[in-house]
């Protein structure tokens, strides 16, 4: 309406296309297809809201981009072009598809939730004037539905951890006090959860068996979409923690802002952030970009919840150290919360290192440095133990590294007890990779194998330098004094969770 608004006042010469229910490859899997072939392929349940019977109308991506090149040379300005096909389908038909195109038992996998608020019957659009500028639909549903299966099956870690997405109603899990409305839905909802993302949350020390509404607090979550955030999403609605996810970009102050005087939380907590894909390479060649969330967006949001006199607690790294003369391998002696960062390999390090100074300036910020990180879901790609195990080498050196499981409720309960400053957020000891994979090969997979190389020869397949340090918990152990091991951790929260020896 505004675009139309300005065409008309002022003359601006748009075309403007309506479409619906577009599908393909690379798609973020909270739509329908991709979500249920991400689904089908961790042999998971298809949720279906309601009875399944509401109907859309599908079209292939690339008929859309062909409509979008056909309105441009062939539409006329001020125009309006719907974009749409006459061939419908049932939500319920395109899950039973997709049960097709896996070998599935539909009876099996399909799983009735409760119906989404405001979950429309039909979308329909008449393509009839796109139509008669000579365009047409060319992809039939089952070639559309087979190439998109395609791709996912061939890029399965194209969007990372993606198990936010992929429970009943990712949206209801954001809104505080929201209820399924049915003993089945919450069911359901656990199930997805649980099975997704196995991490093991426990409830809060305070709270008792079953876990109720904390009313006096309310998180606000940057980093809706990452690994950690998804998770601690997780974690507040295991202990029944009001939360929601953060709308603004950390580098728009005016977002934050917004979001801070809409959601009114009591502790925001920041787990966004530039790593790279598929790694911090790509740091290397992007690094405005890097430079854009890691330092300015973090000190943004910072700043922001000063104003709003907010503690923020802020995920950063570890990997800012690196093993020295002061610090030797295999010596014990681990880099301690107040140490100066010697390690700028990367240009990904060097941001994280920068703004950590910087934040030290802030009374309000909880830094919690996070190493190597590592969860009981096995098929995540940021999964540490995800990583080392599809390498073809791996070197073998001793570090200090993070079980989520385990620290993740811990950042919650720090939180909580409004502590502030930098805590190295890592396990006690440290553990090689050879001692790692050692451990998966006993509890997983009894038949692997792998190599080793050198630091000289990972650099020769790598474009920036790797960090290796043990770091000093004992600040961590005295707020915790249950905290784990390293290797005791990995052992209780991943692998024998995951034993199939």
């Amino acid at each position: 309406m505004l675009v139309m608004a300005y065409g008309r006042s002022y003359g601006l010469p748009v075309i403007t296309t309506r479409g619906n229910n577009v599908y393909g490859p690379n798609q973020f899997p909270e739509k329908l297809i991709p979500k249920f072939i991400l689904l089908a392929m961790k042999g998971q349940p298809l949720p279906i809201h309601g009875d399944g019977a509401n109907v859309r109308s599908y079209l292939y991506c690339e008929d859309v981009a062909e409509a979008f090149e056909v309105v441009l040379h062939k539409g006329e300005v001020g125009h309006v072009y719907n974009i749409g096909t006459k061939r419908e389908r049932r939500v319920i038909d395109v899950a039973r598809d997709i049960c097709k195109l896996f070998n599935l038992d539909p009876d099996n996998v399909i799983k009735f939730v409760e119906n989404r608020p405001f979950n429309d019957q039909r979308y329909f659009l008449d393509d009839q004037k796109l139509k008669n500028l000579g365009w047409s639909e060319r992809t039939i549903w089952e070639e559309g539905l087979k190439k998109t299966m395609d791709w996912y099956t061939s890029n399965p870690d194209w969007w990372g951890d993606v198990s936010g997405a992929l429970i009943p109603h990712p949206r209801m899990l954001m809104m505080p006090g929201s209820s399924d409305g049915s003993e089945d839905s919450k069911v359901m909802v656990n199930q997805f959860t649980e099975s997704q993302s196995k991490m093991v949350v426990p409830p809060s020390p305070r709270s008792s068996g079953t876990p109720k509404k904390q009313n006096s607090f309310k998180f606000l979550i940057y980093g809706r979409t990452g690994w950690i955030g998804g998770l601690l999403g997780q974690i507040c609605e295991k202990q029944g923690i009001a939360f929601e996810y953060g709308k603004g970009r950390l580098e728009d102050r005016s977002q934050l802002v917004s979001d801070i005087q809409t959601i009114k939380p009591t502790h925001v907590f920041n787990a966004a952030g530039v790593t790279g894909r598929p790694n911090v390479d790509w740091c290397e060649s992007h690094k405005p970009e890097t430079i854009r969330t890691n330092v300015v967006g973090t000190l943004n949001l910072a700043d922001v919840c000063r104003e709003h006199i907010l503690l923020m607690v802020n995920y950063a790294t570890g990997c800012i150290f690196e093993y020295d003369e002061s610090h030797p391998e295999g010596s014990g002696i681990g880099f301690k919360e107040e140490d100066t960062p010697n390690f700028a390999g990367s240009f990904y390090s060097k941001t994280k290192a920068m703004v950590e100074e910087l934040l030290k300036s802030y009374d309000n910020v909880c830094t919690l440095r996070v190493r190597m990180p590592i969860s009981s879901d096995l098929s995540n790609p940021r999964n540490f133990i995800t990583k080392i195990a599809r390498y073809d080498k791996v070197v073998n050196i001793p570090n200090s590294m993070t079980v989520l499981d385990e620290l993740l409720p811990m950042s919650v309960e720090l939180a909580k007890r409004d502590c502030r400053g930098i805590y190295n957020f890592t396990n006690p000891g440290v553990v090689s990779h050879n001692e790692i994979l050692e451990m998966y090969k006993k509890y997983i997979v009894p038949e692997f194998k792998w190599s080793n190389f050198t630091l000289e020869e990972q650099a020769k397949v790598i474009v920036a330098a790797r960090s290796n340090n043990e770091m000093d918990a004992s600040k961590l152990k005295k707020e915790f004094p249950e905290l784990l091991s390293i290797k005791e951790s990995l052992i209780k929260y991943v692998f024998e969770p995951n034993k199939r020896v």
